[in-house]
């Protein structure tokens, strides 16, 4: 079976979310057009799905049964469900970025297609990063409490971005305030719309925003990372591989059980 990976999507997308053409299942699952190609091959190889006429793909039968039963016994089958991010949105989101380095006045080169940030233009990257989403935004990150990065996701969930964030519950350990005071501001995150995953053990900082660009760096979602008051680091990407193998692993987490 594929649970957990990109051929595991590529199935999902046709069986279960209706996708029969190659761009429709290239709009479900995020992929770029050279990882999709080679999923689809390997998937053929393994006669795990069959091309019916010029442009229609379907997933072999006993395939679909199981991948139905499993899909259909998920509680949180919403959490799996995905956006489509076409190739001009991602575009348009990689164009701000070379935008964005010549109105901050910084000195680095996009066609490595990875760059390094820190302090404060690690913080502003990521504050405005997250206010160019259109379709979807993904955050890892095992403390969240009220501050500006942190508002940028109900602000996106408000105005229709599907927001994903995986955090920590507030732990009984910390002073009661404090512990309140952040279950205060994971509730109202959540009646803002954005979903809201418990998972014990997340330490990572991931964001990912339209499948397009990811910030891997070691700031929390807290006044106290992006204020200054610590000094934090991070890479960010907009290779397509390593994107995809970012959101691969955080969709790959949703699925976990021991998410609370």
């Amino acid at each position: 079976m594929y649970w957990g990976s990109w051929k595991g999507r590529v199935i999902r997308a046709i069986a279960i979310e209706g996708a029969r053409t190659w761009s429709e299942i290239r709009d479900r699952t995020g992929l770029s057009p050279k990882s999709l190609n080679k999923v689809l091959s390997e998937l053929f190889d393994a006669e795990a799905i069959e091309k019916r006429g010029e442009n229609e793909y379907r997933v072999a039968y006993e395939l679909y049964k199981k991948y139905r039963e499993y899909f259909e016994s998920l509680d949180s089958a919403d959490t799996l469900s995905q956006v489509e991010v076409t190739q001009d949105e991602q575009k348009s989101l990689v164009s701000w970025m070379d935008q964005w380095r010549d109105a901050m006045g910084l000195d680095f080169s996009l066609k490595p297609e990875h760059f390094y940030l820190q302090g404060d233009n690690l913080s502003t990257f990521s504050i405005k990063l997250i206010e160019k989403s259109r379709r979807e935004v993904f955050v890892v990150n095992p403390f969240v409490d009220e501050c500006s990065l942190g508002d940028t996701l109900w602000k996106a969930a408000d105005r229709g971005v599907k927001v994903t964030l995986v955090t920590r519950p507030p732990s009984d350990r910390a002073y009661e305030y404090l512990r309140r005071k952040r279950e205060d501001y994971l509730d109202t995150l959540k009646k803002y719309g954005v979903k809201v995953v418990n998972n014990r053990r997340v330490h990572a900082k991931l964001i990912v925003v339209d499948r397009a660009v990811a910030v891997v760096s070691s700031m929390n979602f807290y006044s106290g990372s992006t204020a200054g008051e610590s000094w934090e680091a991070g890479l960010v990407t907009k290779n397509d591989m390593v994107v995809e193998s970012i959101v691969g692993s955080i969709l790959e987490l949703l699925e976990r059980k021991e998410n609370l």
